[in-house]
């Protein structure tokens, strides 16, 4: 139907597509995925009133009829939706990923019911396009096709694992410029052996300041790429041990107005009631509040203090060591500021059966692992000391990252209890003590299906 993979969410009105769409969206897009939404209806929802000059252009003839405003744009066009989403869908194939449909039962999209007892039967016994069934009812119908999977919808990253394994949608890199916020540009002259070239514009990544604070108090200042503070912010204050878990965070906001000098800059971190952040544990560690886009531990008194941090892992899982060998191939469909700068690092949390579950880049290796542990903080499925309830999501099994593997990066890794850390390039000796100390497994040089370990070969499922 199109060349941009879509699929449809169906269920009776009241079901929760609404819920499991909004949650589902930021999952996809922290794997890298431009999702675009529709809301498709059976009903007529005329987006412009009558008589309205954008009414009386579209009964003139025009293809589409806008109304744009500094909220957004609005266009409609004249043709029924299963006629016009097809059109829809082909006209983004450049810029959308992956286009999620919320409704249209009839329609021929591959679908996920979301499905509640008492709204109205089940739509899958009579669609077999539909991928999966996604419910919390205790009974599942007695109609409900053999074989026919079932997941609940509160496992956003189980869905979204679904969705990527059925569809596969394209991760074209690079990403179009002015969705690209990691991104800009400098003028640039090469050199080709003979002579310059003419002076002309060169993709460059962003470095900015970042001023983590806890309560109005500064805790630290970190260079990274903008985009994705609210992770970044949280996976420190987790690695730091200040932030224990999701429960304990009470707010997390940018300070200032869009649109003031240096906005975004500086993010706020306050508690729970009832919680406390001891940013004590910060400065009692470190002479400053300074870190850099290169370092994660800069400022550290002495290397015991990490080190008392990391309590050991217990053993599992158990792998394959292909899997292992294949984990920082995920890297490669995330790397879009790289294809453009070659100037960012990107990790990835995967699960033990090698789905991603978080990814992303930054300037700094350091940081884009706190993006990582960050995301599955406010996920709720790593939490750090005691767990009030298991968690709803899949627990990582690995962490995938681009460049070098140092202490700072085996240490966050410990803490988020990720038993396993695979790196394109080499370990630093602190790294390996690290590691084995924590009861990790390092794997380094991990390319073309080749590995070094260093630690925990008790992981690999050796033949």
């Amino acid at each position: 139907m199109s060349r941009v993979p879509a699929l449809s969410v169906v269920g009776w009105s009241g079901a929760g597509k609404t819920t499991l769409l909004t949650r589902l969206i930021p999952e996809l897009a922290a794997r890298g995925l431009r999702v675009a939404v529709v809301k498709h209806s059976s009903d007529a929802h005329p987006l412009h009133r009558p008589g309205s000059d954008t009414d009386r252009y579209q009964r003139a003839g025009a293809l589409l009829a806008g109304f744009a405003s500094p909220a957004g744009v609005q266009l409609t066009t004249g043709s029924a939706p299963a006629d016009a989403l097809p059109r829809l869908f082909e006209r983004h194939a450049g810029d959308v990923d992956l286009f999620l449909v919320e409704g249209w039962k009839d329609g021929p999209l591959p679908k996920l019911e979301v499905w509640r007892s008492g709204l109205g039967p089940l739509l899958a016994s009579s669609r077999p396009e539909v991928l999966a069934v996604l419910t919390t009812e205790p009974e599942l119908p007695a109609d409900l096709p053999q074989g026919l999977r079932t997941l609940s919808p509160e496992d956003v990253p189980g869905v979204a694992d679904l969705i990527l394994a059925r569809l596969r949608p394209s991760r074209r890199a690079p990403l179009p410029p002015a969705e690209a916020r990691g991104v800009t540009q400098r003028p640039v002259q090469r050199w080709d052996g003979a002579a310059l070239s003419q002076v002309q514009d060169d993709d460059i990544a962003v470095e900015e300041p970042l001023e983590i604070r806890v309560s109005g108090d500064p805790v630290a200042t970190t260079m990274r790429t903008p985009g994705h503070d609210r992770e970044l912010a949280t996976g420190f204050l987790f690695a730091e041990g200040i932030l224990p878990s999701v429960d304990d965070l009470g707010g997390l906001a940018h300070c200032g107005r869009p649109g003031e000098e240096g906005w975004g800059n500086v993010i706020e971190v306050t508690p729970a009631a009832g919680a406390i952040l001891d940013v004590e544990r910060v400065r009692s560690a470190r002479r400053g509040t300074l870190t850099t886009s290169a370092c994660g531990v800069c400022g550290r008194r002495n290397v015991e203090d990490l080190l008392a941090l990391c309590p050991p892992l217990p053993p599992g899982p158990v792998l394959s060591p292909d899997a292992v060998a294949r984990a920082t191939e995920h890297l490669r469909g995330i790397q879009r500021n790289f294809a453009r700068t070659g100037g960012v690092h990107a990790a990835a949390a995967l699960d033990a059966e090698g789905q991603v579950l978080s990814a992303y880049e930054d300037v700094g290796r350091h940081n884009a692992v706190d993006k990582v542990v960050g995301s599955l903080v406010l996920a709720g499925s790593v939490r750090g000391g005691r767990r009030t309830h298991p968690p709803l999501t899949r627990q990582p099994a690995m962490l995938a990252v681009s460049g070098r593997v140092s202490f700072e990066i085996i240490q966050k890794a410990a803490m988020a209890r990720i038993p396993i850390v695979a790196g394109v390039s080499a370990a630093s000796s602190l790294a390996v003590d690290l590691a084995l100390r924590a009861g990790m497994t390092l794997a380094t040089f991990v390319r073309n299906g080749r590995f070094n370990v260093y630690t925990g070969q008790t992981r690999l499922r050796l033949p």
